[in-house]
């Protein structure tokens, strides 16, 4: 459902137009289809009235010795006209939009997957569980396969702020709201190679929510099989395979990095890594604790309970748990702090 701005603009990407990237979903050309028709509403009044505008300025301009003429005060017709034409259109465009957002927001009468979707200061989680995948993985990209429906359950920490997720390509989204969980659901139509987007769809949060905001982007990679989406959430979210230094590492760059630095001296919106194993550390109640393996596990999964001198109180960080994976993450977090001289 190509519009005629889609066919005389530029395009971005394959299928994409001057506005959009590519449509990659099932309700995309819907809502390209909802925007062009209100652009061109839009455009067609503006010219309409500011041309007619001019002309009235130039032909009923006040002239020496020009007498002006007596008009009528009332002409029923006209004001009906203009009174029913817009209406009209106004309909129009609200039964467009209507049929268009109740496509957007019912899912399709067969299995849906269900992917969980958190969002927080400042990163994207995403888990995948089950036999399709042979265990549970959270990954910091979106992985799907073509042509199947997905169901987003998307929620944030409670300690946390109102987030976005927003995937141009699909034309969705969907606020992540502290306590209480969003649905959004969609299909994509087609691979991020096959739109020209080899590096995988742009995701962005699209609600204000702190210092490192622009920086929570992500992308969403869609496959053909069922093989190379599984190879694709393994490679991103497998941390079982990795020694625990480069583990460590790993859950640094996808958990940690937005607040905390590795760098000497250079504290974030929480205290710098570097150096810090097996010393001791001021904390904001005056006391002193030890940088060790408890304090670490405390601080992860009750930010709250010992907090950093010259810090956030109370604690700005969310919570973290790993339920069953908690072992395997703590293992790693702690050998790549060891190495951080």
């Amino acid at each position: 459902m190509n519009s005629l701005l889609g066919h005389i603009a530029l395009p971005l990407g394959r299928s994409g137009s001057f506005w959009f990237p590519p449509q990659s979903s099932t309700v995309a050309a819907g809502h390209d289809f909802v925007y062009n028709l209100i652009l061109w509403l839009c455009i067609i009044f503006f010219v309409a009235i500011c041309g007619a505008t001019a002309y009235f300025m130039v032909v009923y301009r006040k002239r020496p010795g020009h007498k002006e003429e007596v008009t009528s005060t009332h002409n029923t017709k006209l004001e009906v006209t203009w009174s029913v034409v817009p209406l009209a259109l106004l309909m129009v465009v609200f039964g467009v939009s209507t049929y268009w957002y109740m496509e957007m927001v019912t899912p399709p009468d067969e299995e849906v997957y269900e992917l969980n979707v958190t969002a927080q200061k400042w990163r994207w989680t995403f888990k995948y569980s089950g036999e399709a995948v042979g265990g549970t993985y959270y990954c910091k990209y979106m992985h799907l396969i073509k042509d199947r429906p997905y169901q987003s359950i998307m929620t944030a920490p409670d300690n946390d702020v109102i987030h976005s997720m927003f995937i141009p390509a699909f034309r969705v989204k969907q606020d992540c709201v502290p306590g209480r969980y969003n649905r959004l659901w969609f299909r994509p139509t087609q691979t991020h190679i096959e739109a020209g987007m080899p590096d995988g769809f742009d995701l962005f949060c699209t609600e204000y929510c702190g210092d490192s905001h622009s920086n929570m982007i992500t992308k969403v990679f869609v496959y053909e099989t069922e093989a190379e989406w599984v190879a694709g959430i393994k490679k991103d979210g497998d941390l079982k395979g990795l020694n625990p230094e480069d583990r460590g590492a790993a859950i640094y760059a996808q958990f940690c990095s937005t607040c905390h630095s590795t760098k000497a001296g250079q504290d974030m919106i929480g205290p710098s890594w570097h150096g810090m194993w097996g010393k001791e550390r001021d904390l904001a109640d005056g006391t002193k604790v030890t940088y060790d393996e408890n304090y670490v596990r405390e601080s992860v999964l009750e930010p709250n309970a010992k907090i950093a001198a010259g810090f956030a109180k109370p604690s700005a960080m969310t919570p973290f748990n790993w339920g069953a994976e908690n072992d395997l993450y703590f293992e790693g977090l702690i050998a790549y702090m060891k190495t951080l001289k």
